[in-house]
């Protein structure tokens, strides 16, 4: 049977799989690299030690399956031993982070990779901005999210100035180790479309990089790569640089899949508009496809329209750049939910041949509130025994509210409104008030800060939303999430769901007849369902809980 050798270039290790068309992982390998930080905001890997890593984890996947193995020099694959697995690979398929600056030299490899969470390029972002907004432009609306420090566009403008041998003599810019990895194997300059909407030079509506945010980087336009059409693209077919470089047979085909947020998307959910799920880890975030381009949903408000806002944030905290990594920016609580979502484009394929955009609405603390919660109120109960006071909670209440409303937001907010200086808050607290009824509101107000991304998005599916994350782990959890959203949900181990994403795309481009499917569409997981009398006393108190942001915002201005 065909497998696909699928590759993920995280943040901190690539790890990579075997995987056959029945969606079966046969074997896996990771190997970790660097990363080199500073106090002034420097987050930088060597390119090198992607290649090492990516080398590594191939080389330990094709030797234990024989039948896919090269020789060195680039000769075809030697004959199976009958004691061998039956393995043909069919492609090497890869996905990674993104939002990263990535020169590429004309000869040899690169040096450097500026990272998605550096954050040392803040005044050439606010230049930038200043720069368009002189000629008519906003740099938000245009790319159809807020830009910061961490755009890649400012960032190459600070490279020019502080660096300016890292830019000579270029082949090209790519933004991820994938892209990097085409590019060395001799394949060209490629980018996926949801890895160059983290960039900031993408253009939401035409879905085409910027002249204009290009030309004000210091960036030519002509070094930038060629944009994949579809959701996974054979981008080539490896060679004698492939060889040389990844220990891969001669002639497989290589496929680019959507950077590691869409290839993460795709094999929890599928790319399909009205897929979405939930991730529930230190963060928390509801990732959904949506029909139409730019920030909204077709038939609504488009990134051509008004700018949000003109306090900017950068895409890594929701998970563009890699699942988890957050950090607080500016902002207010006054912003709409859809203008605070971060918003990536996505590839074309068989599920619909409309454009369609991945809306990513991250909470800044989800797992970090519950922990905060089981410290101070729990007498640091862990999450096992934090769950059993609540299974002994529900058993005395019942299902339902807790009769207090909560922000989740210790270290600031992203969604529903986007405050760096927000923190949490709760009210109705009484004499009766315990710690646990306390622990069950915070809880409730991550829930709800979910369920404000399914009405912004107006979603009413009765399909189970998967979640996925550490505290997918927790029953009770799951109830209140079920109950507060009014909508099923189902666990899944979302541990290979880039890997498995990588595959679905592959299969899909390679033309291959394949039983793929999300993990999110498996059966393996019960379905947790809401109590309908539950689901319709939180649904009542959305409105309160969205007003608890605005005034606990005025409230924290005025301290």
């Amino acid at each position: 049977m065909p497998h696909l050798l699928c590759l993920d270039l995280g943040t901190s290790a690539a790890k990579a799989a075997l995987l056959d068309l029945d969606g079966t992982v046969h074997l896996r390998a990771e190997a970790p690299y660097p990363t080199r930080h500073a106090a002034d905001g420097t987050a930088e890997q060597d390119p090198r030690d992607w290649e090492r890593a990516a080398r590594a984890v191939i080389a330990e996947l094709l030797e234990a399956a024989p039948a896919a193995k090269a020789s060195g020099d680039g000769a075809a694959p030697a004959p199976v031993p009958d004691t061998a697995p039956d393995v043909e690979v069919a492609a090497l398929v890869l996905t990674g982070q993104m939002q990263n600056l990535v020169p590429v030299p004309r000869s040899g490899a690169a040096s450097i990779a500026i990272l998605y969470s550096d954050t040392r390029a803040g005044v050439e972002a606010e230049e930038l901005r200043a720069a368009l907004a002189a000629d008519g432009v906003s740099w938000d609306a245009l790319t159809g999210n807020l830009q910061d420090a961490t755009s890649c566009a400012a960032m190459h403008l600070r490279l020019l100035r502080a660096a300016p041998e890292q830019l000579a003599d270029l082949q090209g810019v790519v933004f991820g180790p994938a892209g990097y990895l085409v590019a060395r194997m001799g394949l060209g300059l490629w980018c996926d479309p949801t890895t160059a909407a983290t960039t900031g030079l993408l253009e939401a509506r035409t879905r085409d990089w910027s002249p204009a945010v290009a030309r004000a980087a210091g960036l030519d336009p002509a070094l930038l790569p060629a944009l994949t059409a579809e959701a996974g693209q054979v981008v080539g077919h490896a060679g004698a640089e492939a060889t040389a470089l990844l220990g891969v047979p001669d002639g497989l085909p290589v496929v680019l899949a959507p950077g590691d947020a869409g290839a993460t998307t795709c094999g929890i959910v599928g790319l399909a508009p009205g897929d979405a799920y939930v991730y529930l880890g230190t963060s928390g975030w509801l990732a959904s496809v949506l029909p139409g381009t730019g920030t909204s949903p077709t038939g609504a408000q488009d990134a051509g329209g008004e700018r949000e806002r003109d306090e900017p944030d950068g895409v890594e905290s929701a998970g563009a750049g890699s699942a988890g990594e957050d950090s607080a920016g500016e902002g207010a609580a006054g912003d709409g939910p859809a203008g605070v979502s971060h918003h990536l484009a996505l590839g074309a394929s068989s599920a619909t041949a409309e454009p369609r955009i991945l809306r990513i609405s991250a909470l800044l603390s989800a797992g970090a509130a519950a922990n905060w919660a089981r410290q101070a109120l729990l007498d640091g109960a862990d999450p096992a025994g934090a769950d059993e006071l609540l299974e002994a909670r529900e058993q005395e209440r019942g299902r339902g509210p807790s009769g207090l409303l909560a922000l989740p937001s210790i270290v600031g907010e992203r969604f529903p409104v986007r405050d760096a200086s927000l923190r949490g808050a709760v009210v109705g607290i009484d004499a009766g008030t315990r710690g646990i009824d306390l622990y069950a509101a915070l809880l409730e107000g991550v829930a709800h800060g979910l369920a404000h991304g399914l009405e912004s998005e107006g979603d009413s599916s009765p399909r189970p939303l998967p979640v996925t994350g550490g505290g997918a782990s927790s029953a009770p959890w799951l109830r209140i999430l079920a109950d507060v959203t009014g909508r099923p949900v189902r666990t899944v181990d979302g541990t290979d769901a880039a890997l498995l994403g990588c595959a679905l795309v592959a299969a899909e481009a390679l033309g291959l007849d394949h039983a793929l499917v999300p993990l999110g569409a498996r059966q393996e997981a019960a379905t947790i369902v809401p109590d309908p009398s539950a689901a319709a006393q939180h649904a009542a108190l959305r409105p309160a809980h969205r007003a608890l942001y605005d005034a606990a915002a005025q409230v924290q201005r005025l301290r």
